[in-house]
Formats: C-alpha cells, structure tokens, sequence
C-alpha cells in the first residue's frame, strides 16, 4: 500500500472584535500518511481496503489534544480517528465571544495548525462527518473542549477597592514568581490609596480581555512599581489622582539584596500598558522617584491613553519622566495617546542624563537601546522637546513606523527623536511612512528622517475632541497608518 501525505494552507486572513483587531495569520489542515490505523479512511492506491464501519450513526472523536509550538505563536490540535467518518468539521471560537468562529473547517485529516494568541479562552469543536460511500451518518454531537493560553492565575478579586484587598490579603513574602490577579469581567474598582507591592512582580488583568473591568482612582492613589508591573484588558479613569498613574517606589533602603544591579542601576525586567483605556491622565504616565530604576522593556501596546494635563503636576518637565534612571528598550504600538486638557509636559520621555546601555549592565559594542513607535497616534502631546536621547544617541536603534505625530511639539519629531542627530557607528534611524503634522502642514524633517517615504496629507482625523481619530487622509487611509484600531469596522 502506497503512503501519502496531504497538506492543505488556508490563506491569510483577518478577523476583528471591538476595538481589537486580531491576527489568524495561518491554519494548516495535516493529514497524515494514510495507512492501517491511520487518522483517515481515505485509500485511493488501496482499492481492497474498505472500512467496516458500515451503515451506522458516527459518533465525534472521544478526546482532542492542544499542543503549542516551541515559542507558543501556534497550536497543534489534533484527535483520534473515528472510522467511517467522511472527515472532520473543526469550528475554534473565543469563548468570551462566539459569534464568529475563529477557524472553521472541514479536514480530511485528524489535526489541524493554527495560530495561537496569548491570554485567549478557546472553545474547540470537531465533529465527525459522513461517508455516503459506506452509507454512514454524521454525528448529532461534536466533541468539544476548552483551551487557554491565559498565565496561571494567583487569585481573583471581587469588584471593590483594590487597596483594602490588598490590605485584607498582603502578597506571600516568599512569592518571586509573577503573580496574576484577575479582576471580574466588567467589574467596577475603585483604588483609594497608592497601591504597593513591596517588590513582587504583578500582573492587574480582567479575566476577559473582551469586556475590561474599570479601575476608578481616588485623589492621591496611583499604581507604585518596584518591580515588573503590568496593567493588562483593564480601564482606568485617573481624572481624580493628580500623581504619576505609576511611579515607582521611592526605597530609602536600597535593595541590594532584592533587584539585580549589574552596573549603575537597579533593574526592573518591564513595565507595560497592554489592551488598556486610559482616561484623564492629569500628571505624569510615570515618574521614577529620581531613583537610580533602570527598565529593561517600557511597553505600551494596543492602548488608548487620554491626557488631560495640568502643566505643573508633571514630573521633571516629562509625561514618562525618568530623572535618576531610563529604560533599555521603548516601544509604542497599536496605541493612540492625546492631549484632551489645557496644558502639557515639555517632553514625552526623558532618561536621566548619564543613562547608557553599557551602565545598565549590556555591552554597548554589541547591544542597544531600542526606540520605537510603531502603529500608533499621537495628538497634541508634549510641547518642546519630544525626548532628550543625545546620551544614548551612540547605542540606539530608533524605529518609526506608520505613526502619525499631529501638532506634537515643534513638529521636528525626528530631530527629537534621534537626539539632534548626533548617530553613532553603533546606532540605526529607520522610519518609514510617518505623518509629520502642524499647523495646518506637513513639517519638514530636514536631513534626520531622509527616507522619503513621509507622507503628505492632513490625516483629516474624524472627530478628535472627542476621541475619534479615524484618519480620512489619503495618504493614511492608502497606506493604514496610525492606530489599526481607528480602520476596523463592523459589518
């Protein structure tokens, strides 16, 4: 009997969710060789095999099994074989949001690829089909299980003040893992002090990513970081709190014995803003106490932050002020940030003057810090200086990517940027398809963005005073750039 091996790919796709847009970039249907025992009755070169399961109303397969790839970006899902079955339907969905399947398929086969997401509940069906050949029915009934790619939780709380739950139940002292905190789908919180937590790494997450619990801070409380912090599928309204909505926490002791300080600076692995909704930002995003904090990864992804800043409440002329330490690798992506109040801070993101990648504890022969804004919108936010990056400008590599900067500072966001220029033999400037806009124009980058790719219309935002910045520029329409979440539409 001769073996053969079919292998089918279904062509990128996209699927969308709210103001989420997720990416299912490939599902590959494996079928296996085709022998005795096989996952399939399908014998083409076998004409005297038959199955001898005749007549019959098949039943689903009785287990399905999920294995992720090395790096976890794709999933293997696969069952055993139901003979006399014609093949298989697979339906995946979003347990929080089935209205649309993610992957809907028939498979002659017994696995199936696809892509998987990080922090999503699956709900995978196979249901077996029918073989008019051998006169056998499909089943009534598909197998179905559920599959989530969410990190372990450490303990869910209760809509309430997130300051008397952490008072009511303090973090194990011996927890050095990072320790996921679920709060309810669509709950309300409130946070009525600053809220530390004495050196442990924290992740604050709605169990949901689709429906966000909201945070709501009282005068004076913010989030203080002392080690890896996350906020994560969560809304937060910071109009009432006029301090950093993170700082990080202001030791009189050093804890030598408790961070890693390879070189100048104690290190924290991240802080990130992920899927989050921001609003009325008065101060500072973050402000590191003028303590010696070096960030490995400052993360802001697929986030909506509105500011409504009062001038004198920033910290050190800066929205995410570092004035005794910086951070190794920056991003923003997917994200719009803009200014919905009467002042602003100088800069966006300033480091400590004496900030180096070498002093954070790399070799600054081989490794860099990293700038980036990829994806995102940025309206009416800081009004000098963007960044002050001329004692990294050595040992970076700045990466501006389909973002719209509109009537940001001076308008030399690329000047800024790059710190004047001044590139060493180690750094890289890459830009491409970039709106430069004020007053009423493109503005002229002159020799620090030369890639010739900026573009050159108004991004013509939809309604921008009340948040809406959906670009009608041609340009930006033509080209998708800015936040992705600004093109997603519903049917």
């Amino acid at each position: 009997m001769k073996q053969k091996q079919l292998l089918a790919t279904i062509q990128s796709h996209t699927l969308t969710n709210g103001q989420s847009r997720k990416w299912y970039p490939l599902v590959v249907v494996a079928c296996g060789f085709f022998f005795l025992g096989s996952c399939a009755d399908h014998y083409d070169d076998d004409e005297s095999w038959s199955s001898p399961v005749r007549n019959v109303t098949l039943s689903s397969p009785d287990s399905i099994k999920i294995e992720p790839n090395a790096d976890g970006s794709e999933m293997t899902i696969s069952w055993p074989v139901v003979y006399g079955s014609g093949g298989y339907e697979v339906q995946v969905f979003d347990v929080s949001d089935d209205a649309e399947a993610l992957l809907s398929k028939k498979v002659d086969g017994c696995s199936v690829k696809m892509a998987r997401e990080e922090d999503m509940n699956y709900k995978i069906m196979v249901r077996s089909l029918g073989n008019t050949s051998l006169n056998n029915k499909e089943a009534a009934i598909a197998k179905d299980t559920v599959y989530s790619t969410f990190s372990k939780t450490f303990d869910k709380i209760p809509s309430g003040d997130l300051y008397e739950y952490f008072q009511s139940k303090p973090i194990p002292e011996d927890a050095t893992y990072e320790l996921n905190f679920d709060l309810e789908s669509n709950g309300h919180y409130t946070l009525s002090k600053p809220l530390e937590f004495n050196y442990h790494k924290v992740v604050i997450r709605t169990a949901d990513k689709n429906n966000h619990a909201t945070i709501t801070l009282g005068e004076g409380a913010n989030f203080v970081v002392s080690n890896n912090f996350t906020l994560k599928y969560v809304d937060v309204d910071a109009s009432a709190t006029t301090k950093p909505l993170m700082e990080a926490f202001n030791y009189s002791d050093a804890p030598d014995s408790i961070l890693e300080k390879p070189k100048n600076y104690y290190l924290i692995e991240f802080v990130r803003i992920l899927n989050c909704h921001i609003t009325g930002v008065v101060g500072s995003l973050f402000y590191d106490n003028n303590k010696a904090y070096g960030i490995t990864n400052f993360i802001i992804k697929e986030s909506v932050i509105q500011m409504t800043t009062t001038t004198d409440k920033v910290k050190n002329e800066s929205w995410i002020s570092f004035q005794g330490g910086g951070i190794k690798d920056f991003s923003v992506s997917n994200s719009t940030i803009y200014q919905a109040g009467e002042g602003n801070s100088k800069y966006f993101l300033r480091y400590n003057n004496a900030i180096r990648v070498d002093r954070l504890g790399w070799d600054n022969t081989v490794d860099h810090t990293t700038i980036t804004y990829v994806n995102s919108t940025f309206y009416k936010v800081a009004t000098g200086q963007w960044s002050n990056y001329s004692g990294i400008s050595n040992y970076s590599i700045y990466t501006l990517q389909n973002t719209i900067w509109y009537e940001c500072t001076d308008g030399h966001i690329a000047r800024r940027i790059m710190g004047n220029g001044r590139l060493g033999t180690n750094s890289q400037f890459i830009s491409v398809n970039n709106t430069y806009w004020n007053n009423g124009a493109k503005t002229d980058q002159g020799n620090y963005d030369t890639s010739d790719t900026q573009l050159e219309t108004d991004p013509g935002f939809a309604d921008p005073e009340n948040g809406d910045f959906t670009p009608t520029g041609a340009d930006q329409v033509a080209k998708k750039t800015g936040d992705p979440r600004w093109f997603i539409t519903t049917e």
